[in-house]
């Protein structure tokens, strides 16, 4: 994974779990990527986040290890690389455990996730300039002085600022 926009390699590892129809993956950490984790679980479209620090990283390196060496599927091998290159230094892995509309896993609680403020032009935007995506069917992810929210909380605490990302 590139070092240029973390962001985005996170939405893009998003979206190509859900096309392989995975439980769950696993992307480097940064608090940014935490509070967008958090925002998407709050508005539902992840069933939940775990940062594997310490004893919950080994206790996952384990069970993975295992996993990888039993399993004929390929999965598990691929998840176990990418747990064991996630962790360098004071970063570590986080596990996102990705929401399902029915029990075959055809149809994700996320359609599509954009990013919109990219490293090359910023997107900004002030409480009436805020964008409703998909009618108010989706959401945007904007990072304020308030931290990151919904369009609909930043209008809400009349707040502007920086457009990260349109989920719908």
């Amino acid at each position: 994974m590139s070092a240029v926009d973390p962001i985005a390699d996170m939405f893009s590892a998003i979206k190509n779990a859900i096309m392989r129809q995975d439980d769950f993956l696993y992307v480097p950490s940064s608090k940014m990527k935490e509070r967008i984790l958090e925002v998407l679980k709050r508005e539902g479209f992840i069933k939940d986040y775990e940062p594997l620090k310490g004893e919950r990283y080994e206790e996952e390196l384990k069970k993975m290890e295992e996993l990888a060496r039993r399993s004929p599927d390929p999965k598990m091998r691929r998840y176990y690389k990418q747990l064991v290159e996630y962790k360098k230094g004071t970063q570590y892995p986080i596990k996102i455990y990705l929401k399902y509309l029915d029990p075959k896993k055809r149809r994700s609680a996320i359609t599509n996730i954009v990013r919109v403020s990219k490293g090359g032009k910023r997107v900004y935007a002030g409480v009436r300039t805020m964008p409703y995506v998909k009618r108010g069917l989706g959401i945007a992810i904007v990072s304020t002085d308030a931290g990151v929210m919904t369009d609909h909380e930043a209008r809400r605490r009349r707040k502007g600022g920086e457009i990260i990302a349109f989920v719908w």
